[in-house]
C-alpha cells in the first residue's frame, strides 16, 4: 500500500517502448524517487500498485534522495534536446533536473519551501524551455531549463504565499505578435495575478479570496474569447472575460492536462480538430470527415518527435445497439494537417469524438467535441407532404386544355 501523499506519473521515460511495460516515476514523503520497468499494474480502488518480484528492475542511480517532495514529478524536454527529463522540487526549495540515467543536470535553490509541482513553457519567448516554480514565500521563479540559472527579470514577488500551480497561457491580443506566455497564479493576498512573461509587469484582479487550486483556462461561454477560471476557499468559482482569442491548444481544462502533461500547448506540441470541423452539428449519410492538425514546433536543435500515433474514437451512448466505441487509427510522420474518415451511426442519437495523439516519447495530447446524429430527419416530412401536391399541381398546369372550350350550361331553356 502506498502512502496517500505518492504520486504516480506513467510516463515513456526513455522514449522507446518496451511491449506492454512502462516506465513508473513515483515521488512521496520522505523524498525517494524510485524508478522500476515493470508492467503496470493498478488497482484504482485501493490506491496500490504491484510491482511483480520476477519482473521489475530498479534502475542504475535510482532511488534518488531529496528532501520532502509535496508536488508532481514533472517529465517533459525541458533542455530541448529531444529527451525526456525529470524535474523535481521539494520543501527546502531545491529544483533538480535529471536525466533517463539518473544523473542530475542542474540544480539550483530557491531559499523556500515548494508546495506545487512546477511547470514549462516558453515564458520569455526566446525559443527555449523555462521552468516555472511558485513558492510558499510569494515569489514566483523563472528557471532556464538547460542549465537551471534564473531568468530575469525574475523573480516576482506576490503579496501572499502562492499554493497552486502556475499556469501558462498565451494572452496576446487578436492581430498581435507577440512573443512569450503569461503566467496566471492567485495568491493568499486575495488577488488575481497576470504577469507579463518577458517583462515580467503584472496586472491584477481584486477577487478578495483565497484559493489552493490552479487557474483554469478554456472557452466557458461559447464565444471567441480566452476565459479563465477562479475557484476559491469561500466556494466561489470565478469566470473572466479576456481579450485574448481563444484557441484550442491555449487551453488548459485541469491541472495535468489528462496525463500528467505541465507543458504549455500553444506553439510547442499537441493536436486539435479545426474549428469548421469541431462545430456542433447534426451528421447524415454513412460517413462523415474531420480534420485536425498536429502541432511540434519548439525543439528546433532536435527535429520534431515523430512518428504520431493519432486515434480518432466515436462514443454513442447507450440508445445505438452497435459498438459503442468505434476507433480509427492511424501513424503520421511529421506535423501538419490531415483528414480522418468515421462512420455515422445509424439511429437518431449523440456522440463524442475524441482524438488522442501519443508521440514517440509516449507524451499523450488530446482533443474533443460533440455533435448529433439524424437528430432532424423530421424536418424531411414536410418535403413528403409538399412534393407530391406541388407535383399534381405541375401536371395540372402542363396538360390543360390548349384551346377555349365553353362551359357546359345546364339550363332547361334551350333552343332546339
Amino acid at each position: 500500500m502506498m502512502p496517500p501523499d505518492v504520486e504516480e506519473e506513467i510516463s515513456n521515460f526513455e522514449g522507446s517502448r518496451l511491449g506492454n511495460k512502462f516506465d513508473g516515476v513515483l515521488s512521496g514523503s520522505p523524498g525517494r524517487i524510485l524508478r522500476e520497468v515493470v508492467p503496470m499494474v493498478v488497482d484504482p480502488a485501493v490506491i496500490q500498485v504491484s510491482w511483480p518480484e520476477d519482473v521489475s528492475k530498479v534502475r542504475d542511480n535510482f532511488p534518488l534522495e531529496m528532501a520532502e517532495i509535496q508536488g508532481a514529478v514533472v517529465a517533459g524536454d525541458i533542455n530541448d534536446d529531444g529527451k525526456i527529463e525529470l524535474v523535481t522540487s521539494d520543501v527546502h526549495g531545491n529544483v533538480a533536473a535529471w536525466n533517463a540515467e539518473g544523473k542530475e543536470i542542474w540544480e539550483t535553490h530557491v531559499k523556500s519551501l515548494i508546495p506545487q509541482g512546477p511547470v514549462i513553457g516558453d515564458v520569455d519567448g526566446d525559443g527555449h524551455t523555462d521552468i516555472v516554480v511558485p513558492t510558499i514565500s510569494g515569489n514566483i521563479y523563472v528557471l532556464s531549463g538547460k542549465d537551471g540559472k534564473h531568468v530575469r527579470p525574475y523573480p516576482y514577488r506576490a503579496n501572499g504565499r502562492i499554493m497552486n500551480q502556475a499556469l501558462l497561457v498565451d494572452m496576446s491580443k487578436r492581430g498581435e505578435k507577440k512573443k512569450g506566455l503569461t503566467i496566471v497564479t492567485t495568491s493568499f493576498d486575495g488577488y488575481l495575478y497576470l504577469i507579463d512573461g518577458p517583462t515580467s509587469c503584472a496586472d491584477v484582479v481584486d477577487i478578495g479570496e483565497t484559493s489552493y487550486s490552479m487557474v483554469l483556462a478554456d472557452n466557458v461561454d461559447g464565444g471567441d474569447d480566452l476565459d479563465l477560471i477562479v475557484t476559491t476557499m469561500n466556494g466561489n468559482v470565478f469566470c473572466f472575460s479576456t481579450p485574448s482569442p481563444h484557441h484550442v491548444l491555449k487551453s488548459w481544462r485541469s491541472a495535468y492536462q489528462g496525463r500528467n502533461n505541465v507543458a504549455s500547448r500553444f506553439n510547442r506540441e499537441g493536436i486539435y480538430v479545426l474549428p469548421s470541423h469541431r462545430n456542433f452539428r447534426d451528421e447524415e449519410g454513412k460517413n462523415f470527415w474531420i480534420e485536425f492538425e498536429i502541432v511540434d514546433a519548439y525543439r528546433h536543435p532536435s527535429g520534431t518527435q515523430a512518428p504520431y500515433n493519432v486515434t480518432v474514437t466515436l462514443l454513442v451512448p447507450g440508445n445505438f445497439q452497435g459498438e459503442r466505441s468505434i476507433k480509427q487509427n492511424q501513424m503520421y510522420d511529421k506535423p501538419g494537417k490531415y483528414r480522418m474518415k468515421l462512420p455515422t451511426v445509424s439511429v437518431r442519437t449523440t456522440g463524442t469524438v475524441i482524438i488522442e495523439m501519443v508521440d514517440s516519447h509516449g507524451l499523450y495530447f488530446s482533443d474533443e467535441f460533440s455533435l448529433t446524429f439524424h437528430m432532424y430527419y423530421y424536418k424531411l416530412l414536410k418535403w413528403l407532404v409538399i412534393l407530391p401536391m406541388f407535383g399534381m399541381f405541375v401536371v395540372l398546369v402542363i396538360l390543360r386544355p390548349q384551346e377555349a372550350v365553353p362551359l357546359p350550361s345546364f339550363s332547361r331553356n334551350t333552343d332546339l
